[in-house]
């Protein structure tokens, strides 16, 4: 069977394997503090699938912080004044 291994590191440090062969590719990551890769659940059909989705990976690493902003709770969130969750 024809199997192909590429290494690749995305920029949050993770560093991953696309192993394909003739039923797709799979993709390990090696970020569990444990020697070796693990498969990481992502199958696809093809290299460039997996290449695409790391670099969605990626994108999403550039991409600012979103700012949140403290949101200030109704007294009668609950329908009752002044009860809250677990009251």
């Amino acid at each position: 069977m024809n199997e192909t291994i590429i290494n690749r590191e995305t920029l949050n440090g993770t560093k991953w394997q696309i192993v394909a062969d003739n039923y797709g590719a799979a993709l390990y990551l090696n970020n569990f503090g444990k020697p070796g890769f693990h498969y990481s659940g992502y199958w696809f059909r093809t290299i460039e699938e997996a290449q695409a989705h790391l670099d969605a990976v990626d994108e999403r690493c550039r991409a600012p912080k979103q700012e949140y902003k403290p949101v200030e709770i109704p007294a009668d969130y609950y329908g009752v004044r002044g009860r809250y969750y677990g009251d």
